[in-house]
């Protein structure tokens, strides 16, 4: 048996170590985790009473320059096999040159991982692991991806009870996400979608789903095990409404055996009146879909999104009519964007109505996709960029770069409260960076409340309290 202990330093509940805790301990070994967010102070005393055999990291862009500097430091601590995986490293395998770092996995780990452990627990490096990028004695090993699982179903549920054993709050709270698919079917030239599929090109299926059977008995034993104080679902999928008559057969059982209220994604161009009917009728209270421009150009030839306007408005609509909330995404600091094309963005935010609480942030062009080569051909970005940063990093360099940062941080006020916009668009050319903090944390506090009224109710402004706390101590 071996035992490997996941780091992360934001306190929420990750699918990545979930899935891969059911996965391990179907193999006989053991996995915990370790969140600084929740031990503050104490998180290296937590780490050192863990006594793992190995540590791990699962890993989004934006959180690797954090992992680097921990895995140094456990490495010192412990002396032990420092491994990381997730989208990060899928993408940037050369998260293996950090000293810290022992070898990645890259793609999806059900299989890869237990067989590394496995290698372990035999004495051996696990250099010869589909998926793992292994540094040894006589150099890097790289070994192809594991082939995907063509059945979701085979993969198990995750494990619930990884962050309940150490951290009950974290999952005890009144909303729990589930995850129904695994992939996107869509080339948006800022996502990543197009690069796994040709990455797994010849390894399985890509865009999988749960069958609604499995997916159901995996939400009883989920309220099962949180009891009443489990109140509303968030389904994570990319995409959840893609596979219509899944969805219809899905939204039917769980209605029956399930019937809690829940969140959701859609994409406006899959959107008429008979699935915003379907969705209030199972329960829906909010979804979520992308904007991203409301420029044209912008929105369908810079990003390739393949979405007009009017399916835009149309989609707004029909949610308002049937009374469930929304919130679109929506990016600055495109290639080639200026302030008054980002305020065409503002403007049609402001004309969806009160239902819509719309999300902002700045695009990161990530190495390999369709929007990063266009701005390295412009000049907005040198070649050494990987794009893998936070979503208010200023990683394109154009004109009015400095003004649309402020215009991203002070767009939800504007499109929530169009008499606000006089003022603040007066300081999107002053960056008054505290300001702009205080205005994205309020944001986020709002939005939370927002969106999360119809499940939650008057719990939803404490939770949202509480988690603007955490937020506010990590900026001290």
């Amino acid at each position: 048996m071996v035992k490997i202990l996941f780091l992360q330093r934001d306190g929420y509940e990750a699918f990545g170590p979930m899935y891969l805790s059911s996965a391990l301990k179907a193999r006989g070994h053991e996995a915990d985790v370790v969140v600084q967010a929740e031990e503050g102070k104490g998180f290296w005393e937590a780490v050192r009473a863990a006594n793992p055999d190995v540590v791990g990291f699962s890993l989004m862009s934006g959180l690797h320059e954090w992992a680097a500097d921990t895995a140094q430091k456990v490495k010192a601590m412990l002396g032990v096999p420092v491994i990381a995986g997730g989208t990060h490293c899928t993408f940037f395998p050369e998260f293996l040159d950090q000293p810290g770092i022992d070898a990645i996995c890259r793609g999806e780990a059900e299989d890869a991982l237990p067989d590394f452990m496995d290698a372990l627990a035999s004495g051996r490096d696990g250099s010869d692991v589909p998926g793992f990028f292994v540094k040894t004695s006589s150099g890097v090993i790289r070994n192809d991806l594991y082939p995907l699982r063509s059945e979701l179903d085979e993969i198990l549920p995750p494990d619930r009870l990884l962050y309940a054993r150490r951290y009950p709050g974290l999952a005890s709270g009144t909303g729990a996400e589930v995850m129904a698919a695994r992939g996107c079917p869509y080339n948006c030239s800022f996502c990543y979608n197009k690069m796994i599929r040709q990455m797994y090109k010849g390894k399985g299926t890509y865009v999988r789903r749960h069958s609604p059977e499995r997916l159901v008995s995996e939400i009883v034993a989920l309220r099962e095990l949180r009891g009443e104080r489990l109140r509303y679902l968030s389904f994570v999928d990319d995409l959840f409404v893609q596979d219509r008559a899944w969805l219809e057969k899905f939204l039917g059982l769980y209605s029956r055996q399930v019937g809690l209220p829940y969140m959701s994604s859609v994409r406006a161009n899959l959107t008429d009146e008979a699935l915003v009917a379907l969705l209030a009728r199972s329960g829906c209270g909010m979804v979520s879909f992308g904007v991203e421009s409301g420029d044209e150009e912008l929105r369908n030839t810079v990003l390739a999104k393949r979405i007009s306007e009017k399916q835009i408005r149309d989609t707004a609509s029909l949610l308002t009519k049937y009374g469930i909330r929304f919130s679109t995404f929506n990016m600055f600091n495109l290639p080639g964007e200026t302030l008054d094309k980002a305020q065409a963005t503002l403007r049609l935010n402001q004309q969806l109505g009160r239902l819509n609480y719309p999300w902002s942030g700045l695009l990161q062009p990530y190495r390999g996709t369709g929007v990063y080569d266009l701005a390295l051909n412009a000049g907005l970005i040198s070649q050494a960029e990987s794009g893998a940063r936070r979503f208010d990093s200023l990683t394109i360099r154009q004109a009015d770069t400095e003004a649309l940062a402020a215009f991203s941080a002070y767009f939800y006020w504007m499109a929530r409260h169009p008499a606000l916009e006089p003022v603040l668009m007066r300081l999107t050319r002053r960056r008054i960076q505290l300001l702009e903090r205080i205005a994205m944390l309020g944001a986020s506090l709002s939005r939370y409340v927002g969106l999360n009224w119809p499940f939650a109710g008057w719990r939803a402004p404490v939770d949202a309290l509480k988690a603007g706390w955490k937020r506010i101590k990590s900026y001290i």
